[in-house]
């Protein structure tokens, strides 16, 4: 049964949202700034989009048979 079943999450947004709590915990214990904290939870934002890019299928060395 489905507590919220308008969130559409899946397993890859449950991997995200641990590495944010990670990140929240590594902020606390070593006492990391605001703007570090933002950094690194950006970093990890930013992987997890670059991840779930589709692959571009032309060749991309193309020019050097030329």
């Amino acid at each position: 049964m489905m507590m919220y079943p308008y969130l559409k999450l899946g397993p890859r947004d449950g991997v995200m949202l641990i590495s944010v709590f990670i990140m929240l915990v590594l902020t606390l214990v070593f006492k990391w700034s605001v703007w570090e904290f933002a950094f690194s939870v950006g970093a990890v934002i930013i992987a997890f989009l670059a991840g779930s890019m589709k692959p571009n299928k032309k060749n991309v060395l193309a020019f050097l048979k030329k």
